[in-house]
């Protein structure tokens, strides 16, 4: 090698270096005042009707909950019964479900059991007690109504205290190896989930608060491979006029950084994530999600 050769492939990876260790921020989207919907892909606003044309396509659809938002909610029950009204079969995979949960998921869906019973074998008001059934209400009666299917794709509140424990003589091998394959080394996922878990909540006897955080981490990276597997599963089965919607915690669906990453690890089928955010906002990096979902939160009511 010259020394011009030299020179320039030195200067080439000085600068190179320099650039990675100086990332630019991310494009910042200015969004323009009473949006249904935006496209943080062709930067424009968008109404139910126009949504529909973009959601056709794909089959798999992730979309992001605020848990304790009546609004939201509207907004989702009605994009359902608009999709279903367009003649697709509508696939609802739950966050706040498990696998072990669909036999009465379905008994519900098919009219088999009415509401009460529903609430009841499902535990509503003991497992998922800080959730509202009412505000949830009107996305399930959607999917009833037009012959959709309801799913649990999380791990149970059993599954989640072995990984939690770390405990491997209490878990099957099955299990312990799904604990082996969590990937806990998504950096940018860290970034977006650490300043959450820096509470420490419900801290072991003799426990750091990095040992908590790291236990804390485990499980959260636990909750979206195993919804992601899932979701996988389920979209596997998919006919043509069916179509998968992956309704979980917004954060574990925003920047495509939690159930999306590890979905698209397992499938290459093209899918469509939808955020909600408050119809204040006038603002939203590249990347956030596809789509943007405005609602108006209950605190911001009048």
């Amino acid at each position: 090698m010259t020394r011009y050769m030299q020179f320039f492939a030195l200067l080439f990876a000085l600068l190179f270096f320099s650039a990675c260790q100086n990332r630019q921020p991310p494009f910042t989207h200015k969004i323009p005042t009473a949006c249904e919907y935006y496209s943080l892909k062709a930067a424009q606003c968008l109404n139910e009707e126009q949504m529909l044309k973009k959601i056709e396509p794909y089959s798999v659809i992730f979309i992001g909950d605020h848990h304790a938002e009546p609004e939201l909610h509207k907004k989702i029950a009605s994009l359902i019964a608009s999709l279903s009204k367009t003649g697709f079969k509508i696939h609802l995979a739950n966050e706040w479900f498990n696998p072990s949960d669909d036999k009465t998921l379905h008994a519900f869906t098919d009219n088999t059991i009415d509401e009460k019973e529903f609430l009841e074998q499902i535990a509503w008001n003991k497992r998922l007690k800080y959730y509202d059934y009412d505000s949830f209400k009107p996305i399930y009666e959607a999917v009833k109504q037009y012959q959709g299917r309801l799913y649990g794709i999380n791990l149970s509140k059993k599954q989640k205290k072995k990984i939690s424990d770390q405990n491997l003589l209490f878990m099957s091998t099955q299990e312990q190896q799904f604990n082996q394959d969590l990937d806990l080394e998504v950096n940018p996922h860290k970034e977006l989930v650490m300043p959450y878990l820096n509470h420490c909540h419900a801290p072991k006897k003799d426990e750091s608060l990095k040992e908590c955080i790291q236990r804390m981490y485990r499980v959260q990276v636990a909750w979206d491979t195993k919804m992601a597997l899932e979701s996988y599963r389920l979209a596997q089965g998919l006919k043509q006029d069916e179509k998968l919607l992956v309704f979980a915690g917004s954060m574990h669906i925003q920047d495509h950084l939690g159930i999306p990453l590890r979905f698209a690890r397992l499938s290459n089928l093209p899918t469509l994530s939808i955020v909600p955010v408050d119809h204040r906002t006038d603002e939203a990096d590249n990347g956030f999600g596809d789509y943007l979902l405005f609602y108006q939160e209950k605190a911001s009511s009048k």
